[in-house]
């Protein structure tokens, strides 16, 4: 079950990263055409580019997730040997784990029902600025369950061992 969802959500992922860039790009192109055909970029272009850049940032940090790209992570399990390895392996899958659920989860829903509650509106773009910060609880989603994924991956080795 866990491996059909994580094939779902990968093809929401890539959709979605792959979407977000897609308009981010026309979205750029779109600013510096103007700002040469026209001598002044459109307003909302810059402002809507900041909002995809932050969706592209956080969508990405799950898509690396996914594909167990995140330097940091196994090089501090790599330094280690024999029995320690797989000890300091499920260590950092636990902190990954409560990381995301603290920051991610509990502080981006936090952020998102704040905004909520205050309801400012970007001003060039005339939207709510929960837009602004959704993509954390949506990406920690995604990384919650890609890391849940990696590390019954990683039991699974361990005992075949």
């Amino acid at each position: 079950m866990l491996r059909t969802m994580k094939k779902h959500a990968l093809r929401l992922l890539n959709f979605l990263l792959a979407a977000a860039v897609g308009a981010l790009v026309i979205d750029v192109l779109l600013g510096v055409a103007s700002r040469y055909l026209w001598g002044a970029q459109i307003k909302w272009t810059e402002e809507l580019a900041t909002v995809l850049l932050v969706w592209v940032s956080f969508l990405g940090i799950a898509a690396a997730f996914e594909a167990r790209a995140h330097l940091g992570i196994d090089i501090l399990a790599e330094r280690f040997s024999g029995g320690v390895k797989p000890k300091m392996t499920l260590f950092i899958h636990i902190v990954t784990l409560l990381f995301v659920l603290i920051v991610f989860e509990v502080g981006g829903i936090k952020l998102v029902l704040q905004a909520i509650r205050h309801w400012n509106v970007l001003p060039a773009l005339q939207v709510s600025d929960v837009v602004q910060f959704l993509p954390l609880p949506v990406s920690g989603l995604f990384i919650l369950l890609f890391e849940c994924c990696n590390l019954k991956d990683d039991l699974r080795r361990k005992s075949d061992e």
